[in-house]
Parts: C-alpha cells; structure tokens; sequence
C-alpha cells in the first residue's frame, strides 16, 4: 500500500454508500412526485428531467486527462411545485419578490479527474490526482422574468467508494481505448459537504435590425459562489445569447464549477434556437482534486487561484425538449500544467 493510501479505502466496494444514495433519492423525489400530482395543470407546471454529459472525447483534438468525464441526471419540478414549508420559508427569506415561480430539484452526478499520463501505475508527482466523485444534490431555484437565482446544498464522497476506477476502466474497455494504471494513487476515501449560490439576470431585447431577421439578444451577468470541502470559489461571468425564444430559458445546465444555466426549459411558445457565447472567471480557493484530501495525507499539486471558462455553443427547443452543446476551454488549473483542458458538454432536457 502506498504512502497515499490510508485505512479508509476499506469502505470501497461498500454497498452502503449506494444504498443511502438510493434512500435519499426516494425520500425525496416521493413527496415531490405526490405534490406534482396534486398540482395544477398547465405547460408551466410540467417537470424537466435532465441529462448532462461532459467530456473531452467531444473535443476536436479528444484528449484523455484532468477532467476527463462528468455525468449528472437531474429533476426540477414545475412551476411553484414545492413543498408548503419551503414555498414559505423560500418566499419570505431566499426570495421574497411576489412574482417569483419556485422550483425544488434533485440530482446525481459523477466526475472523473486523471493526469495526463494514464499509461504508468508510478504516482505522477507533478499532475494532479486522480479522483473521482460521487454525489447527491438538492436545489431551490427562484426565477422570474429576469432573475434566475439558485441554492443547492451537494453531498457524497471522494475516493475509492466512489468507483472511480471501475466506471473507467469499464468504460476504455468498451471503446477499446488504454488502460488507466494509476488509480492506486487516487485520492482516498473522504465524505462532501458543499453549498453552491448562483445568480443569473437576463436582459432580453430586440433591435431594429434584428427584430426584422425575427432574432433577439440576450446578455446575461452572472455570480455565483461555493463552499465546502470539494470546492470554494468566488464567480462571476457574462453570457450573450442570439437567436429565438430566449424566453424559455436561462441558458443550457452545466456542472459544478461552471457559468450557471437552467434545468428547466419553459415548454411553451414553438420551437427556439440560440447560439451563445460566455466567460466565467473564478477564484479557487479550494479544490479538492488539486489540493488532496481534507481530512488525510494524499497526493497534491499547487493549484492555480485564478480559473477562466472560455465557453461556447448552440441550443435547440421544440417538442418539450431541449438539446444543448457547450464547448468549453479552461485556463490552467494548477502550476505546471501544459495548456488549457478543453471538452465538451451535451445537455438533454425532458418535460413530464
């Protein structure tokens, strides 16, 4: 065992992790499922279920390091669909405008993080961990015609427990790519706590020249904020939108750290496309796989405090669905690293 390791690897390959993945999933999406039914009718109403790829195989030049996957499934309820307590407590304290239409969400995500070389099983002393993540997120998201703003409380763990290793592998297998041999170096076990803050305003408007192409204009500033022991920054960013029905949304979803976007697309109003375009600066001030675990000794790297997202793309509505694509180019993360990653997000939108 290496000098990374520490006791706690012992919980890997326990079914109980999964299990309270599984008892927080119906404890919660039961209630939400029963107030839905009860629920006035109406396209406002409907549910958005949405699934989040994440990638650097969907770069032009695919690549297969940092981080190299990211899966999220996500549920928000419709319009005004929440429990009574929350709607009251929501309406007199996180967002007490009268108009405001809020929506309860639930999610489970997984990200995967290697160096650059995955071919050696040796600790790769100057690129970052590898590591993986496993978690569950729940959400209160307040909108009104040009405010979109966002509380989610995230937790799940770090380490073997979140089969990291497995997914991979199971993964390379299938597409017949190498190998990765150095997850004995990842970071170990270590349970997550985050509270993440975003807030995007949209200022939709329609100039003479392009309201007779039929097209509007959207630009939407952003912040947003994190803390806990998988990340803590400081954000802020700025979006622009071109196109039809940017009324429907807040911009495609992405997954933490990134620019803020939507998980629900209004299903109302025909068809709609946009193209849009973003930067979103960060300062990291923590980054669990940069910095190693919190709580035991594990490999690091020197982290870089500034982070840019250079970010790009097309979206598409219809049908009460919602497909988007985002091209991402993210400045370097820690000291020494060899250029800017770049990947790519597909995200799918459903209404029920």
């Amino acid at each position: 065992m290496n000098n990374y390791e520490s006791s706690s690897r012992t919980l890997a390959g326990s079914p109980s992790i999964w299990q309270l993945l599984l008892v927080v999933l119906i404890l919660v999406a039961g209630p939400a499922s029963a107030a839905a039914e009860v629920a006035e009718e109406g396209a406002r109403t409907k549910g958005s279920f949405n699934i989040l790829f994440e990638n650097d195989i969907l770069d032009v030049g695919a690549s297969d390091r940092h981080y190299t996957n990211g899966l999220l499934f996500s549920y928000q309820t419709g319009e005004n669909r929440v429990w009574s307590w929350l709607d009251g407590w929501a309406r007199r304290h996180y967002f007490p405008d009268p108009d405001v239409r809020l929506r309860a969400g639930l999610a489970v995500g997984h990200n995967l993080y290697t160096p650059e070389d995955i071919s050696t099983p040796e600790l790769v002393v100057d690129d970052r961990p590898y590591a993986a993540w496993l978690h569950v997120d729940l959400s209160l998201v307040g909108q009104t015609d040009d405010l979109l703003r966002t509380l989610q409380l995230s937790f799940g763990i770090v380490g073997p427990a979140a089969k990291g290793e497995e997914f991979q592998k199971w993964v390379h297998q299938i597409i017949d790519s190498p190998e990765p041999m150095g997850w004995d170096n990842q970071l170990n076990n270590e349970l997550t706590l985050m509270l993440v803050f975003e807030q995007k305003w949209r200022n939709i408007h329609s100039p003479g020249f392009l309201s007779g192409l039929g097209l509007d204009v959207d630009l939407s500033p952003h912040g947003s904020m994190a803390l806990g022991n998988v990340f803590t920054y400081g954000g802020v960013g700025g979006t622009v939108r071109l196109g039809q029905g940017l009324e429907k949304d807040f911009g495609p979803p992405r997954i933490q750290p990134a620019p803020p976007g939507s998980g629900f697309c209004a299903p109302v109003g025909g068809f709609g496309w946009y193209l849009f375009g973003g930067l979103d600066g960060r300062l990291m001030l923590h980054n669990i796989f940069l910095d190693g675990n919190t709580f035991s000794d594990s490999h690091s790297v020197e982290k870089n405090l500034l982070v840019g997202d250079l970010v790009g793309g097309v979206a598409v509505t219809g049908l009460g669905t919602r497909l988007g694509f985002t091209y991402v180019v993210r400045s370097p993360e820690f000291k020494g690293q060899s250029g800017a990653d770049r990947f790519g997000s597909l995200a799918m939108s459903f209404h029920f």
